[in-house]
């Protein structure tokens, strides 16, 4: 069953660049709100436009108080070398096992995670989604921004 709008988001906790570096969400909407992206993987051009865009965008997420997460199948060493070649600043989340992606409702048919995206308030509710129609789309960083300004 897949998470939706109004229901508490799955929790979890997450290696990010290394295996003992690890981010929860409990801990992440303590602080705030957050925007948590799911994506195919590291290095693929519309992945790596997506997380520039976000990177880029990262400021104006700061400015609401929010955190970026991004979640991939990905090893911690494919994020630690991604992150460190594009400039990428937010963590980025190794869910290897596909546990999270499963508990999301978000594992395209062919085994890597959907392009898409949950805004999660302090409450740990999620109070906005959006799953893209294939992994080429991406979401509009306004629409995200919008998202995020409707749960402050």
């Amino acid at each position: 069953m897949p998470a939706d709008v109004g229901e508490k988001a799955p929790g979890f906790t997450l290696p990010a660049d290394d295996w003992e570096k690890k981010v929860s969400l409990e801990d992440c909407t303590r602080e705030g709100p957050v925007a948590l992206f799911f994506y195919p993987g590291d290095w693929s051009s519309t992945c790596t436009d997506q997380m520039g865009q976000l990177q880029a965008a990262l400021g104006r997420f700061e400015e609401r108080g929010a955190r970026v997460l991004a979640v991939s199948a990905d090893s911690p060493w494919s994020h630690r070398a991604f992150a460190k070649d594009r400039g990428i600043e937010f963590p980025l989340l190794s869910d290897f096992d596909k546990k999270v992606i499963e508990d999301y409702g978000v594992m395209h048919a062919v085994g890597f995670p959907e392009r898409a995206y949950f805004i999660i308030d302090r409450d740990g509710v999620i109070r906005a989604k959006k799953v893209e129609d294939t992994p080429g789309d991406q979401p509009e960083v306004e629409a995200v921004l919008a998202d995020l300004d409707q749960t402050l």
